[in-house]
């Protein structure tokens, strides 16, 4: 391949490599803006009992669960292959009894009923197409913008 053909292929594996790395963190962001949601859906007063039917995700009190929703930015995990995701950072000791069900409360005594609300909505995004598109569009602007 001649010098000119050469550094084309490379402009071409650069704009791949930057597109990727972008498309996966903007589908992060947009599952973390899902689950954000979805925890943004129901609210109630603290000390009343929440309104959200087991199989749904918790309704709001203070809004921490909401705001421990992160993006884990994009990861190589080989060629052209970027994984970022969008989740629950873990520092708060509810979110994943909140998310999974389980006993909590002092001696165990109280089992709170799954109410999943990480996977429901960003199966939904997927679903949707959403997903996908917001991908395309990040790595075509990467790749469009060089």
């Amino acid at each position: 391949m001649s010098p000119s053909g050469d550094r084309l292929r490379r402009m071409a594996e650069l704009a791949a490599h930057d597109g990727g790395r972008a498309a996966a963190g903007a589908m992060a962001r947009e599952g973390r803006n899902a689950i954000r949601e979805a925890l943004n859906r129901r609210s109630h007063r603290r000390g009343t009992p929440t309104p959200a039917a087991p199989g749904q995700p918790p309704a709001r009190i203070s809004g921490a669960l909401m705001t421990h929703i992160v993006v884990v930015p994009a990861v190589n995990e080989g060629s052209y292959r970027w994984v970022a995701t969008a989740g629950s950072d873990g520092i708060l000791p509810y979110d994943r009894i909140q998310n999974l069900g389980g006993v909590a409360g002092r001696g165990h005594r109280t089992t709170l009923p799954p109410r999943p609300y990480i996977v429901p909505p960003v199966r939904d995004l997927r679903a949707s197409g959403r997903l996908s598109e917001v991908g395309a569009e990040a790595f075509r602007a990467v790749v469009h913008g060089r």
